[in-house]
């Protein structure tokens, strides 16, 4: 592709500037959260973007009351998990812009994780399938169980390690991060 560096340069013959270059549509480090990424995960996390959800009122993918999710944890915004430091009780209500913080605070650390991490070129659809799962089942269970598929470059084992990490109760979910990430369909419909 004009215009890019190439991600590996060779010399074809003794002739100088004989080379070949070698291009990737996968991209390299710094990663980021696309807005497609950000919309799989608040429809992955609410549901929905706007409406009723069991859980309360949804606008733009966040929760504004603290609710106490499945498992009995106070949850607020987009699946962000109440912290003692985070001075929240259930039932209280948080401003659009602290729900916004906090996301970003929580998909910060997915992102981190991954660049952190992963050591291989990634498509943008494989990116943002990662922050879904590490936001669901953490940065460290990342790190240690799924980075090193990744960074083993036989990216066709990926999804099918996807399904089965941490599955217990989230099938449907990672059915849909496996399917991001191996087609670049973002479908988080339940």
């Amino acid at each position: 592709m004009a215009g890019e560096a190439p991600i590996a340069q060779t010399k074809t013959s003794t002739t100088p500037n004989s080379t070949h270059d070698a291009q990737s549509q996968r991209l390299a480090k710094p990663w980021q959260l696309s807005p497609r990424g950000l919309a799989f995960v608040k429809m992955e996390e609410s549901g929905m973007l706007n409406g009723e959800s069991l859980y309360g009122r949804v606008t733009d993918g966040y929760i504004l009351n603290v609710y106490l999710d499945s498992v009995g944890l106070k949850t607020v915004g987009m699946g962000h998990k109440v912290l003692p430091e985070d001075n929240l009780h259930a039932g209280q209500t948080i401003s659009m812009a602290k729900a916004r913080q906090l996301s970003d605070q929580d998909l910060g650390i997915a992102v981190s994780s991954i660049n952190r991490n992963v050591h291989v070129p990634l498509y943008q659809n494989e990116v943002d399938a990662l922050v879904d799962l590490i936001f669901n089942t953490g940065s460290g269970a990342f790190a240690r169980h799924v980075a090193p598929i990744i960074n083993s470059g036989i990216y066709g084992r990926v999804p099918d390690f996807i399904r089965s990490f941490r599955a217990n109760g989230n099938e449907r979910r990672r059915e849909q991060e496996a399917n991001t990430f191996a087609t670049g369909s973002y479908n988080a419909s339940h």
